[in-house]
């Protein structure tokens, strides 16, 4: 293993397993809660994220998701989504292969659930946007990363903003930006620990609801 902490990208090896927990917060009060469950196989990682809203939205605007992402350091295999966010209730399954990147989708809309597939190009090392929070942890900033959440690969150009300590300990923060109309967006901000466990420990996702934090806590 090598760890570099000069904004020079580092080599870091996925657990066979790992449990993490995090609370997100809006306007500085608690909204939900999230649980990253890391299982090794023999060639690729699976991690799960189930994400559930806070008692007191749950009755405005319940969340209940789960998302699993079976990947690989050179890129994914497959992506699993259950969404269920207010109205808005949708289950994908992407499946990334040579021939290309195929898609099923079940929705639900006013008149029922309605399902359909569609097929996409096939794109070598593309990532879910989970794998793509592994490849940040394990390369780091000063790259691009290719990222396919369902539609069309998108660039996502990282940029390594140095050391910080934050609440949670200290941290690489990177600023991750897409383009719009030519410009680049900032989207997130994330950071990860110095250390050679490289995990996330806090991030602020810019929404159209306003900025969402999102910080690690420690089970005792």
């Amino acid at each position: 293993m090598m760890l570099v902490l000069c904004g020079v990208a580092w080599a870091w090896t996925p657990p066979e397993r790992e449990s993490l927990r995090y609370v997100a917060e809006w306007m500085g009060i608690e909204a939900g809660v999230a649980e990253a469950e890391t299982v090794g196989g023999a060639a690729a990682w699976t991690t799960v994220v189930t994400t559930r809203s806070a008692d007191w939205l749950a009755g405005l605007y319940p969340i209940d998701d789960r998302v699993e992402s079976t990947w690989a350091l050179d890129g994914s295999r497959r992506y699993v989504t259950h969404f269920r966010e207010g109205h808005f209730q949708q289950d994908q399954d992407m499946r990334f292969g040579s021939e290309g990147i195929e898609v099923a989708r079940r929705q639900r809309f006013a008149e029922g659930w309605r399902d359909w597939a569609d097929r996409y190009d096939p794109a070598a090392g593309v990532l879910d946007p989970l794998a793509a929070l592994m490849a940040l942890r394990h390369e780091g900033g000063g790259r691009e990363l290719r990222v396919f959440s369902g539609k069309a690969v998108k660039t996502v150009f990282v940029a390594d903003a140095g050391t910080e300590t934050v609440p949670e300990g200290v941290a690489q923060r990177f600023e991750l930006r897409m383009r719009k109309e030519g410009v680049l967006e900032d989207k997130i901000t994330a950071w990860i620990s110095t250390d050679a466990a490289r995990v996330p420990l806090r991030a602020v996702v810019r929404t159209r609801a306003g900025p969402v934090t999102v910080r690690r806590v420690v089970v005792p």
